[in-house]
């Protein structure tokens, strides 16, 4: 245990520490006052909003996300060392699963109730240039079609990654230029518009281990990279996601967005943009990019197999893609 950073939480907020350990980039700690988990941030403005939101949230009666604890100063950050900590009350449950569809369901119920929430709330990062969706995958799309080109001029024997990554980069290539093409001429750009000017923000992270669930119960962690945008972000993040590991089920997809729906209205005509985007395929770029800019949780054994997920049901993909006409004019 730190000792040092034990002393700072005691004193912060005059508790007595049972216990702290690592997990991820977090500390689960123990205290006489509750369980909680301590983060730290570089930068104090980052720190500042993520609390900020949090406590909006809370008091506009979304309480299924994480709460800050203030400190004994009544504020919620405490600088310690070089870092901006924070404390927040342990949501219990499990993380969500890709392999479970009830669970995609529920964080999709839970995700609508966040959107319901999260209009109107100033004082979050400033806008980037053009359309935050378009900009990362446009990079993404540079960044993968380099490491391909590495690996074909490369005259090293090629293990099973790049071998996957060599057979999939023609047909991935292609279907992101499509996908790009059309996207710019679609209407995202005005989604994106109305959303910055609601100050409407999403969460842009949603991998299935940010909801935490118990029972039929779920709530939503880790609002790092939250920031203004288009509620449609997430809900192509996290069908996307889910999506690789239904095996691409036209049921699975029209089961989400109803789910969604349930809670908060989507037009047809969102949810056909939903459907073209999703068309991107980011999965393969993002796992390939990951491992080969070495960032952090990329094992390179876990992408292979996760790639090799992708490729055995490109098939499914495809038939998935092609009844578009059908979903929608039926």
């Amino acid at each position: 245990m730190d000792r040092e950073l034990i002393a700072a939480i005691e004193k912060m907020y005059h508790c007595r520490v049972i216990r702290l350990r690592p997990k991820r980039a977090v500390w689960l700690c123990d205290t006489d006052r509750g369980n909680w988990v301590i983060k730290g941030y570089d930068d104090f403005a980052q720190a500042a909003w993520v609390t900020h939101l949090s406590r909006t949230l809370h008091q506009r009666g979304f309480r299924d996300v994480v709460r800050y604890i203030p400190t004994i100063q009544n504020v919620p950050v405490f600088k310690w060392k070089e870092d901006y900590m924070t404390a927040m009350e342990r949501i219990p449950g499990r993380e969500g699963s890709y392999f479970n569809k009830v669970d995609i369901l529920h964080s999709l119920e839970k995700l609508a109730e966040f959107h319901l929430h999260s209009t109107f709330i100033p004082g979050g990062p400033p806008p980037e240039e053009g359309i935050p969706l378009l900009v990362k995958w446009e990079n993404r799309y540079r960044s993968f079609l380099d490491i391909h080109s590495q690996i074909q001029n490369s005259d090293t024997r090629q293990s099973r990654l790049t071998q996957l990554v060599q057979s999939g980069a023609p047909t991935i290539l292609r279907e992101a230029e499509y996908v790009l093409d059309v996207a710019r001429r679609s209407a995202l750009a005005e989604e994106y518009a109305t959303s910055f000017y609601q100050h409407h923000v999403a969460h842009k992270d949603l991998a299935s281990h940010n909801f935490l669930l118990s029972g039929t119960h779920s709530s939503i962690i880790d609002l790092d990279t939250a920031a203004y945008d288009t509620p449609l972000v997430d809900i192509i993040q996290l069908i996307s996601r889910a999506l690789v590991l239904q095996g691409w089920s036209l049921s699975a997809f029209t089961e989400a967005i109803e789910a969604y729906r349930s809670v908060r209205p989507l037009s047809d005509a969102q949810v056909a943009l939903i459907f073209l985007l999703l068309r991107f395929p980011d999965n393969f770029m993002r796992e390939v990019t990951g491992v080969f800019e070495k960032r952090k949780n990329f094992q390179a054994s876990r992408v292979e197999q996760y790639l090799a997920i992708i490729m055995k049901n490109w098939k499914r993909r495809e038939r998935f893609f092609a009844g578009y006409e059908h979903f929608f004019y039926a």
